[in-house]
C-alpha cells in the first residue's frame, strides 16, 4: 500500500513540475513594453520640450520608483543626444505602495509615463532632423525578478516655430 500511494505522489510531482515550468517567462519574453513619445511634433531652436519614456507593465508584474523601499532597483535611462541638446532626469510620477511578503516597495503597474525634459540645440537649423536615443534598463518583478533594457529613438524635425503632438501633448501634460 505503501508503495502505491510513493507512485501517486511521484506521478503527481512529475505532472507539477512542466506546469511550474510554464508559468515563468520564456526568454526574451518581455513583462514590460517601452517607448518615447514627444508632447511636441516639431521643435524649434533652443526649446525645451517634455517626453515620456511609457512603460505598459505585463498584469501582475512591476516596475519601481527612485526610492524602491526594501528591493528593487529604479528604471535607469542614459541618454544620447545630438550636439548642443541637453536631457534633464526622470520626473518621477508618484508610485503605489506594493506589498511583497514582509517589505513594502514602491514602483508602479500598469501603464505609467516617465516625463522628461530636452532641450533642442540653440543652432539647430528648420528642416534639420534631431535624433534622439535613451538606453533604458529597469527591474521588473512579480514572483520572480527580471532586469530589463532596450535602446530606444526619437527622431524630431526642427521648424521656426515648435508645435505640439496632438496625440500626445495631453497625455505628457498629464504626466508632468
Amino acid at each position: 500500500m505503501l508503495r502505491f500511494f510513493s507512485l501517486i505522489a511521484l506521478a503527481l510531482f512529475a505532472l507539477a513540475g512542466p506546469a511550474a515550468a510554464q508559468a515563468l517567462p520564456q526568454p526574451g519574453e518581455r513583462q514590460v513594453e517601452v517607448s518615447l513619445h514627444s508632447s511636441r511634433a516639431a521643435v524649434a531652436p533652443g526649446e525645451t520640450f517634455t517626453i515620456v519614456l511609457r512603460q505598459n507593465i505585463r498584469e501582475h508584474w512591476h516596475t519601481y520608483w527612485r526610492n524602491p523601499g526594501s528591493s528593487g532597483e529604479p528604471t535607469e535611462l542614459t541618454w544620447t543626444t545630438p550636439a548642443g541638446a541637453r536631457a534633464g532626469e526622470i520626473q518621477w510620477p508618484a508610485p503605489e505602495a506594493i506589498p511583497f511578503v514582509m517589505l513594502v516597495n514602491f514602483g508602479y503597474e500598469g501603464e505609467v509615463l516617465f516625463p522628461v525634459e530636452l532641450t533642442a540645440p540653440v543652432n539647430a537649423q528648420p528642416g534639420q532632423m534631431l535624433n534622439f536615443t535613451a538606453d533604458a534598463y529597469w527591474l521588473v518583478c512579480s514572483d520572480i525578478c527580471i532586469p530589463e533594457e532596450a535602446q530606444l529613438q526619437l527622431s524630431l524635425p526642427v521648424a521656426a516655430q515648435g508645435r505640439d503632438d496632438p496625440a500626445w501633448a495631453p497625455r505628457v501634460a498629464a504626466a508632468v
